[in-house]
C-alpha cells in the first residue's frame, strides 16, 4: 500500500509541475504576443509619421494650384487632390488592418486594448489630416 500512495503522490506532483509549466508557457506566449503588438504599433507610428512629408507636399501643391486657377477650378483641384490623398491613406490603413486582423483575436486582452488604442489614434490622425488639407 505505501508504494501505491507514493506513486499517487509522485503522479500528483508531476501533474502539478506539468500544470505549472503549462501556465508558464501560456504566460510566455502572452508576453511574446504583447511584444509583437508593441512592435507592430511602433511600425504603424513610423508609417503614419512618414505621411507628414507627403502632407506638406500636398499643402504646397494646393497653395500653388490656388494661385494658378480661379476659385472654381481651385476647388475642383483641391477636392481631387484631397480625394487622391484620402484614397492612398485608406489603402495604407486597409493594409494595416489586414495585417493586424488575423493576430488581434489571439492576443491577450491587454494587447487587444493596445491595438484598439492604436486604431483610435490612427483614426484621430486621419481626421486631423483630412481636415487640415
Amino acid at each position: 500500500m505505501p508504494g501505491i500512495r507514493q506513486d499517487a503522490d509522485k503522479t500528483a506532483k508531476d501533474l502539478a509541475k506539468l500544470a505549472q509549466d503549462a501556465a508558464y508557457v501560456a504566460i510566455g506566449f502572452g508576453v511574446l504576443g504583447l511584444q509583437r503588438a508593441q512592435v507592430r504599433r511602433r511600425e504603424l507610428e513610423k508609417q503614419l509619421g512618414a505621411l507628414e512629408g507627403p502632407l506638406a507636399d500636398a499643402r504646397k501643391e494646393v497653395a500653388k494650384t490656388l494661385k494658378q486657377f480661379e476659385l472654381g477650378d481651385a476647388r475642383k483641384e483641391l477636392a481631387k487632390a484631397l480625394k487622391q490623398f484620402d484614397g492612398q491613406l485608406g489603402e495604407l490603413l486597409g493594409r494595416l488592418d489586414a495585417t493586424f486582423e488575423p493576430v488581434e483575436h489571439r492576443l491577450p486582452p491587454a494587447a487587444q486594448a493596445m491595438v484598439q488604442q492604436a486604431r483610435e489614434t490612427r483614426d484621430q490622425l486621419r481626421h486631423r489630416l483630412t481636415n487640415a488639407a
